[in-house]
């Protein structure tokens, strides 16, 4: 996945975020599993990448609660894949500490990036979700 650098959010944030979510979504297995024991091996940066997700979406979204499978996803790694796990988590979390925390002179620019991360976020890692189903519970709207 190329690294991409992201010093303030624009409107294109959005587009920056699912870029570097969707560059994990082939190794996460398109078959999105319903629980992590039946889910196939799975390379510990893009778990990690999908654990802070779901840990940002529940700063950000509105009622929005993590699973007991996202809780597990961190067991199947050991040593340097559980670095490297726990990295990837860290990373991706932070860049959804800096949506939450937009500071824009136009706040529909912040609510609108934070809204469109939460549509991506239920459908890539919600109940239904096509990459990793199952690690957060949105409210039903």
């Amino acid at each position: 996945m190329p690294k991409i650098a992201v010093r303030r959010f624009v409107p294109g944030a959005v587009a920056i975020l699912a870029a570097g979510f969707s560059a994990t979504a082939g190794a996460a297995g398109a078959g999105a599993p319903d629980s992590v024991a039946n889910a196939p091996a799975i390379e510990a940066r893009a778990a990690g990448a999908r654990y802070g997700q779901a840990l940002g979406a529940v700063e950000i979204c509105i009622g929005s609660t993590i699973t007991d499978k996202a809780k597990a996803l961190g067991d199947a790694f050991k040593d340097g894949d559980l670095e490297t796990y726990k990295k990837q988590a860290a990373k991706v979390y932070d860049t959804w500490l800096k949506v939450k925390d937009c500071r824009k002179d136009d706040p529909n620019q912040c609510k609108i990036i934070m809204d469109k991360s939460c549509e991506a976020a239920e459908a890539e890692i919600g109940p239904k979700g096509t990459v990793m189903r199952g690690l957060v519970e949105f409210l039903k709207r």
